[in-house]
């Protein structure tokens, strides 16, 4: 990722904090997508295979590049996982603090992760599920962390405009690995991804027509597009983790990114998420719900006729599959392996390969 430090925040060399992150791959997924939706091709940018399973690893490396370079105490921010995951491994890697607040629910693993790497966590009530809640406590974060010389680990460019350019890197990426993208389908939490990697095309002047896909039980984006004030979800229902955000941080810019760039919205509920796991978990693609959600909201503009013969497209998986064993748990229960006893081994080997040759 920072081979691009002349599109990021001026740092020292010294000063970078990198566990490796950027230069994720795209895979062409044409094959098994293609003829299914109808487009010319199908490809994905595999943003799960950053060091901490996640995108939100960009902008933790330039957020403690920045801690660095100006003498900071460290982070501080909210979460629903990865941010944290991401903070607290590039704030041991650094030699640093992090400091989070998560939602009540935030997935055990993710949750295990933070603490296991020593970052600082409690769990907030209401925060990700209540718009109140969420805004009213990520202020009181960005006002304190700059009082008291952190700086805030709110993965928004409301509130970290510089760290969140780490996101803008994806765009660089792709304009280089597939330049002749049509359409793109992002995940939409708070609105950071799709802010950052429209700003990332902007830069570059050209791009891909940008559609932000959201559960339907979290539709801050579709309410921001349609002229609610502020990007207020309502009721936060889905139980996708990662994308339970009652407030769209990033508003402008999210509804900029899609009217710019002449995309649009896609709402999908949790269980075409879930089938979207599955189907690329058959393809070998290991995804969380929050990361197989661009593919449900592709299928979804399939079937909405959206999609055009000659449309190249590409989804961003943005979340590794192993950050919720729950929904891993869903796709697979444990009753469904068999148990059976050593000398039974020889016979199922038997019915399984057939007979030797």
């Amino acid at each position: 990722m920072w081979r691009y430090a002349d599109r990021l925040p001026a740092v020292a060399a010294k000063s970078i904090v990198s566990l490796g992150e950027g230069g994720t791959p795209v895979l062409d997924l044409t094959e098994p997508f293609g003829r299914l939706l109808g487009v010319a091709s199908v490809l994905a940018k595999a943003e799960d295979r950053n060091p901490t399973g996640s995108f939100k690893a960009r902008i933790a490396s330039v957020a403690y590049s920045l801690v660095n370079e100006h003498g900071l105490a460290g982070t501080v921010g909210t979460s629903s996982g990865n941010g944290g995951a991401a903070a607290a491994a590039y704030a041991a890697a650094a030699g640093s603090r992090a400091i989070l607040f998560t939602l009540t629910d935030t997935a055990p693993v993710k949750l295990r992760e933070i603490l296991v790497m020593g970052a600082t966590v409690h769990r907030v009530a209401g925060v990700g599920h209540d718009a109140a809640s969420t805004r009213a406590v990520a202020d009181a974060i960005a006002e304190q962390a700059e009082r008291r010389g952190f700086a805030p680990m709110l993965t928004a460019f409301h509130y970290a405009p510089e760290a969140m350019r780490g996101v803008s890197t994806i765009a660089y990426e792709l304009a280089e690995q597939a330049p002749e993208l049509t359409a793109l389908y992002l995940p939409v939490g708070g609105g950071g991804l799709l802010t950052g990697v429209h700003r990332g095309y902007r830069e570059l002047g050209h791009g891909p027509r940008l559609v932000g896909v959201q559960p339907s039980g979290s539709a801050a984006l579709r309410r921001a597009l349609d002229g609610h004030p502020g990007g207020i979800a309502g009721t936060v229902e889905t139980t996708v983790s990662g994308l339970q955000m009652a407030a769209l941080y990033d508003t402008d810019g999210a509804v900029g990114a899609v009217r710019e760039s002449g995309g649009h919205a896609v709402e999908i509920g949790d269980e075409e998420i879930w089938r979207a796991q599955e189907q690329l978990a058959r393809c070998g693609v290991l995804v969380e719900p929050a990361g197989a959600t661009a593919l449900a909201g592709l299928f979804a503009d399939a079937r909405a006729g959206r999609l055009h013969r000659d449309d190249r497209v590409a989804i961003v998986l943005t979340g590794a599959g192993y950050k919720d064993r729950d929904a891993l748990a869903r796709l697979a229960p444990d009753g469904d392996v068999p148990v059976i006893p050593p000398d039974e081994v020889p016979a199922r080997l038997d019915a399984l390969l057939g007979r030797t040759r």
